[in-house]
């Protein structure tokens, strides 16, 4: 399955939403849909006898044409009532997109929020915790039946932290200090360095070696020299190459 969360995280970022804000709008999302914008409320796949896939197809091909009326949750936001899901079938057909359309279904959502849920938008905007922007999305956006249940705000808030801990998070910590840049790149750097290049630089990566134009840097645990030709280059090593390959120089104990 693709994972959604860090396109809809930013595309709610350049928005303005805090990040509390955003989590607390995608922990309910994910109640919903699983961030899926292809999500067919599950009661209804039997009922209609339609997977994800099949029902975002019939309605885009016209073959269905109940999707207003059905009463069937659909999208990224489970879009039910028939007012919505018109809207947000003549918002697609608009676009020309796909009814699941990600792009699409973020834009809707964004412009139904500012046009009919204003209060919304600005606690999620002025948020200070998950929990605050959570129970703003569940009770005055979603407000699914058992909204006021307080397992089911607990659990929405669960999901919500989450997506906090994840982004958020991330965020704050990349302000690392010079040291642990460091160590992390050479990490970086160490999966690089193998012979596991692509088959498309097969022909010029055997001329170079029968040219000696490179020579391996070391030996492999199967005994054959390691050139690590998916490693960086740096400017030195590109006019050594260069001046190696212009005077025909055969380099014999020369290392690349």
């Amino acid at each position: 399955m693709v994972d959604n969360a860090p396109k809809i995280w930013n595309y709610f970022k350049a928005k303005g939403l805090s990040d509390y804000g955003i989590a607390g709008l995608m922990g309910n999302l994910y109640a919903e849909s699983g961030l899926s914008p292809i999500n067919l409320q599950n009661s209804f796949e039997i009922r209609l006898k339609y997977t994800d896939a099949s029902y975002t197809a019939a309605v885009d091909n016209g073959s269905y044409t109940n999707f207003v009326y059905d009463k069937a949750g659909y999208g990224l936001a489970q879009w039910t009532y028939w007012s919505r899901k018109q809207a947000l079938l003549d918002y697609a057909r608009k676009m020309k997109k796909s009814i699941g359309d990600l792009d699409m279904q973020l834009d809707f959502l964004w412009q139904e929020l500012n046009i009919s849920y204003g209060a919304v938008v600005m606690v999620l905007k002025s948020a200070t915790s998950v929990r605050e922007a959570s129970n703003v999305v569940l009770l005055q956006f979603e407000k699914p039946k058992k909204k006021d249940d307080i397992d089911v705000q607990n659990k929405r808030a669960e999901y919500s932290q989450l997506y906090y801990e994840r982004f958020a998070q991330m965020q704050s910590d990349d302000n690392i200090d010079l040291a642990a840049f460091t160590s992390l790149f050479q990490e970086f750097r160490k999966e690089l360095q193998n012979n596991d290049a692509s088959l498309w630089s097969e022909d010029a990566r055997q001329w170079a070696t029968s040219k000696k134009i490179f020579v391996g840097s070391g030996i492999t645990s199967t005994g054959e020299l390691n050139y690590m030709w998916r490693d960086f280059v740096t400017r030195e090593q590109m006019v050594t190459v260069l001046y190696r390959l212009i005077n025909g120089l055969e380099v014999r104990n020369d290392k690349c």
